[in-house]
């Protein structure tokens, strides 16, 4: 299935959810320093060990629950299976890690290497985007 969302969309919503997962782990850090007597973060890996589950939860749950990340729905667009179902956990966690590859510029260079104009954290998790104009 040929992906019909254009990269500057994708880069659109990429951009909005990115502010709200910044504004996630300001937050986090936030309750961390309280709870550390108002001292700084020392400790990076504890704070990757704390993050990265509440940025994996945001956009799985909006992916297998919803279809869309709030970026998605302000771009108007949504991700799904070749079927139309809503994707599955494990195609969550395949498209965000193959999505940071995917920043890096690799994985939306790919897109323009394949048949089916998609990013290679789509390409292998079996997902695509699709418009949604109401």
């Amino acid at each position: 299935m040929k992906s019909n969302v254009s990269f500057f969309r994708r880069l659109g919503s990429i951009t909005y959810d990115l502010f709200l997962v910044f504004s996630f782990v300001f937050f986090i850090a936030g309750i961390v320093i309280l709870i550390n007597n108002k001292q700084p973060i020392t400790n990076n890996l504890f704070f990757y060990l704390l993050t990265l589950p509440v940025i994996y939860a945001y956009f799985s749950i909006s992916w297998v629950k919803g279809k869309q990340t709030l970026g998605m729905r302000a771009w108007k667009f949504e991700i799904m299976q070749k079927d139309g179902n809503n994707i599955t956990y494990k195609q969550s966690l395949i498209r965000i890690v193959l999505a940071t590859i995917s920043l890096a510029g690799v994985g939306f260079i790919f897109q323009l290497f394949n048949q089916y104009r998609l990013p290679i954290h789509d390409y292998y998790s079996k997902t695509y985007l699709a418009s949604i104009y109401k």
